[in-house]
């Protein structure tokens, strides 16, 4: 009785070894959806910076040189974003 009650345990022990990798593993996929949103993000905010200064540059304007900072702060923030998503990413594989 004593050999059915330790295999018991160890199958209870591995099926929650088990799930709490697969819990990871869904963790660590959600996280890495949320970086490739915010680099489609930075993506789009790249263009739409490129497009100011092509058009200032097309039309004879002065750069515009306020709103391509803001964008290259937003661009910061996103990348700080990712930082902090990688972070977690490995606080999760340590766990």
């Amino acid at each position: 009785m004593s050999l059915l009650k330790d295999l018991g345990n160890k199958a209870l022990n591995t099926a929650k070894a088990v799930g709490n990798k697969s819990q990871d593993m869904m963790e660590i996929g959600k996280l890495k959806l949320q970086i490739a949103q915010i680099e489609g993000e930075i993506k789009k905010l790249k263009t739409e910076m490129g497009d100011m200064v092509y058009n200032a540059y097309a039309n004879g304007l002065e750069s515009p040189n306020d709103q391509i900072a803001s964008i290259c702060d937003s661009i910061k923030a996103k990348y700080d974003e990712i930082e902090e998503l990688n972070v977690k990413i490995q606080q999760v594989q340590n766990d």
